[in-house]
């Protein structure tokens, strides 16, 4: 009898562990054209709020309905966006001024390129403090401090 009740408790123990986990996980996407409509709910009879012009930019989706999500970007607006708008492609955008690429993961790496503010770069790999992003035609690292679009303590292989 104790053995099943130690056995029960472990698994509800573990399965929160995970729904905690799955919940403070976020998810990113970046848009698919250079046109793409954001309304104000999940279907195209809700008004359009605004429109993305800018391609590969990330956003954070924070709800799905169906075939539509509730996405977030880097300034805290939010609204809807269907799938076939949005791509898996991981993108990010910089977010400070004066960002530096160097070739390698260290500020002691030779510095490639300044990076200015509202950039965006695809992922490539991304450590504890670095993400290494194509930006520009370059491919270099940049420190995550610097980056919207990846958590701090997000690995990427």
């Amino acid at each position: 009898m104790f053995k099943l009740f130690l056995i029960i408790t472990l698994i509800f123990i573990l399965e929160s562990n995970l729904i905690i986990k799955a919940s403070t996980t976020k998810k990113y996407l970046s848009i698919r054209s250079g046109q793409t409509n954001v309304r104000l709910g999940p279907s195209y009879t809700h008004p359009i709020i605004w429109i993305y012009e800018k391609k590969n930019m990330p956003v954070e989706i924070i709800d799905e309905f169906e075939v539509w999500r509730k996405i977030k970007d880097f300034q805290g607006e939010i609204g809807w966006i269907h799938l076939s708008q949005l791509s898996g492609k991981r993108t990010l955008l910089t977010v400070k001024d004066n960002g530096v690429l160097f070739k390698e993961a260290s500020v002691l790496s030779e510095p490639l390129i300044k990076i200015g503010m509202y950039e965006t770069a695809v992922i490539k790999k991304c450590y504890l403090n670095w993400c290494k992003i194509e930006i520009q035609k370059y491919r270099g690292w940049i420190q995550k401090e610097y980056l919207w679009g990846v958590e701090l303590k997000e690995i990427i292989n």
